[in-house]
């Protein structure tokens, strides 16, 4: 029977997959999806408008309607009747459920996000249990449309859909990188949204406007106006906008305020001590302020890397980790669940001391976040929460924090977190998007961000080989090629780099900035050649086509492929500096050296001094000026699309790197200036790295 199961269920699937040939690839690809072989023409067809439409519903149809046109140039017409003789377009909800994600909510055919689709030649029908699942099935309609030369339709299907797992969201940081523009957190909502993900978790450390503290971050947080804007947006759109905020750690910017420094439980540092009657009033107030400015029935408290209690505990015998930590989380559960908010809480906690999570308040929701490939690390964070039967949420993350380029490495831990999620049985699922690196344009991380997206609603894995392809189409259909190939090239390029860089950090974009001239750096481009220079050749490929893509791209997409093209050239630089740096060491120690160690065939050429130095410091044309030129246009560029996406907060700090890497090019001209005209260098000729090192 076993054996008949495996064989009906392998023809099943070759025969989806027959059916599939010429199709566009889904993604989510749907749980129950099957292709015929009729085409419902779009050219003629009626879009059918009820009168229980609700006002979502309404906005979503319109949307779908804009894509159509934006996509075929086609406009549908709307007809009241349902008898009309061309094709016909019909929605029906059946209005059940929440707009939005709330505690306990199911996955499967009945829940509150399914939907179906039914197309034939002459009707599609969409039905679903609710507004949020006729959201998302038109989100899946809108990829199957198909232009055929002149023609556009929508192939004969039949699909059942419903998401994997219930909660599906990303966090993004609003506290270690910049502030992104409220337009530009709406574009990433409407991003998201099109995935398919119900919860914007907006992690806050300080940078949301608490109202009675004027001090602090003083012009870097969003006003509660603002925050309010973005939850009625989002709301829109069936995604949730959760407050994911700090009660316990990593609060420096509030305690390096010197009203608030004795709330600290270390000096100046990174942790409230729960000890001070003064701190539990301050978080009282505050959770109050969020539990009024969120109206989400969620509420994340942070709670992890409590490092420095502990730290201070080894010569403070009256602070005692463990304790501190379960009567804080105790306090703030108890207050926020008086708001009538289900508390969610990272278990890192559990590294230090195994058996804590059994002393969890009730009701808390643990959430597991880990940001490697290593799936016996996973499992053990997993086991003390299932042992207690607690439901809980996995959390990966884009490795794009540390990098010049998000790392393919994001996509190990995106799967092996939602394969644990899946085998444990989850309950949700979160996609972290970090940015203590403050420098990376975060435009860079949607596709992965995507991914994720993608893996938390299907059942299956997502098929990696074909993602990018997919992606492009998807994203950019009028310019699929290009970008495939721009995003491809840009991820070969950080792999190269990955071989070069941050083998003591594993970051690259530490490193990045390193001075390219000292002897570990030398010894490792020596070692590296030829990483460094696919490193450019892939970054190049990228750019070419980046800069193709301007020439055909919507206007819509012209920012976002502009901050792309920042990063390719970012990728190009870093390589470049370091092979910049070994051509001019090599290039003057030749000529710097003995005669006698010199090609005799050269002896007496022009390969004097002057030609070395006219190669190394010619005004035009030399090698440190190709980089005092190329940081002065990146650093503008990079200018232009950090404001495209963010607000003025911390571009100083970013742009001052540039400005730092200019002097230094600069200063290394003006001292090879110095050398060429005021020395007699055929008295004593000097190896470059003794000339550096000059004072």
């Amino acid at each position: 029977m076993k054996k008949l199961f495996l064989v009906l269920s392998f023809l099943l699937l070759k025969g989806i997959l027959t059916f599939a040939v010429g199709q566009n690839q889904l993604m989510p690809l749907p749980q129950i999806i099957k292709y015929g072989t009729g085409k419902f023409n779009l050219s003629n067809a009626r879009l059918f408008k009820a009168k229980d439409f609700s006002i979502g519903d309404q906005k979503a149809i319109n949307q779908f309607v804009f894509s159509i046109k934006e996509q075929t140039g086609i406009t549908l017409p709307t007809t009241d009747s349902k008898a009309a003789l061309s094709p016909l377009i019909v929605f029906a909800s059946e209005h059940a459920g929440s707009l939005l994600p709330i505690p306990n909510e199911k996955t499967g055919k009945e829940s509150r996000e399914a939907y179906q689709i039914n197309v034939t030649p002459k009707k599609i029908l969409i039905t679903a249990k609710s507004d949020a699942g006729l959201f998302y099935a038109l989100q899946t309609l809108r990829q199957l449309i198909t232009t055929d030369g002149k023609n556009s339709y929508i192939p004969e299907v039949n699909i059942d859909d419903y998401p994997a797992f219930a909660y599906r969201g990303v966090m993004m940081d609003f506290s270690h990188g910049g502030l992104l523009t409220e337009e530009e957190i709406k574009n990433q909502i409407d991003f998201l949204a099109s995935w398919k993900m119900n919860q914007y978790y907006f992690y806050n450390e300080v940078n949301i406007e608490m109202k009675g503290y004027p001090l602090v971050n003083y012009h870097a947080n969003y006003s509660q106006e603002q925050i309010k804007r973005i939850v009625a947006y989002a709301k829109e759109k069936h995604m949730d906008v959760i407050p994911f905020v700090e009660m316990y750690g990593h609060l420096h910017e509030l305690l390096r305020v010197e009203k608030y420094a004795d709330l600290a439980i270390g000096n100046y540092g990174h942790e409230l001590d729960p000890r001070n009657s003064r701190t539990q009033a301050l978080l009282k107030d505050w959770m109050k302020q969020y539990a009024d400015l969120f109206p989400s029935p969620f509420i994340h408290i942070g709670f992890d890397e409590t490092w420095e209690t502990e730290r201070l505990s080894l010569t403070d015998s009256s602070i005692a980790p463990k304790k501190l930590y379960l009567d804080q989380l105790d306090f703030v559960t108890k207050t926020l669940q008086g708001y009538g908010k289900t508390v969610m809480v990272w278990t890192d906690i559990s590294r230090d001391f195994p058996d804590i999570i059994s002393q969890f308040p009730k009701k808390v929701i643990p959430v597991v976040w880990e940001y490697s490939n290593d799936s016996v690390v996973m499992n053990n964070w997993i086991k003390p929460i299932v042992k207690e039967h607690l439901p809980f949420f996995i959390q990966s993350a884009v490795d794009g924090w540390g990098h010049v380029y998000p790392s393919d490495y994001t996509y190990d831990n995106i799967d092996l977190c939602l394969k644990a999620g899946h085998e444990k049985q989850a309950i949700g699922y979160i996609t972290s998007v970090w940015t203590d690196a403050v420098q990376p344009l975060l435009r860079n991380s949607w596709m992965f961000m995507a991914y994720g997206c993608i893996g938390a609603w299907q059942k299956n894995p997502v098929e990696r080989s074909s993602f990018i392809s997919n992606y492009s189409k998807i994203s950019y259909p009028s310019i699929a090629t290009l970008m495939d190939t721009a995003v491809q090239q840009m991820s070969v390029s950080q792999s190269y780099l990955e071989k070069c860089l941050g083998a003591n950090s594993r970051h690259t974009l530490v490193e990045m900035w390193a001075n390219p001239f000292s002897d570990y750096f030398l010894k490792n481009t020596n070692e590296h050649i030829k990483d460094f220079k696919q490193a450019r050749i892939t970054a190049e490929k990228a750019e070419e086509s980046l800069i193709e893509a301007l020439h055909f791209s919507p206007a819509k997409d012209t920012a976002f492929i502009k901050s792309l093209l920042v990063n390719s050239r970012l990728l190009d630089y870093t390589a470049m500096r370091f092979l910049w740096a070994k051509n001019i060491v090599d290039r003057w120690n030749y000529t710097m050296q003995p005669k006698e160690k010199k090609d005799k065939a050269l002896i007496g050429k022009k390969d004097d001094a002057w030609i070395m130095f006219y190669d190394i410091s010619y005004t035009a044309h030399g090698l440190i000026t190709d980089m005092m030129d190329y940081t002065a246009e990146i650093k503008e560029e990079y200018r232009q699309a950090w404001l495209s996406e963010n607000m003025p907060y911390r571009l100083g700090t970013m742009t001052g790197r540039f400005d730092a890497e200019y002097s230094f090019w600069r200063d290394l001209y003006q001292k090879v200036l110095d050398y060429e005209h005021h020395k007699n260098i055929s008295d004593k000729p000097l190896r470059f790295e003794d000339f550096f090192k000059m004072k």
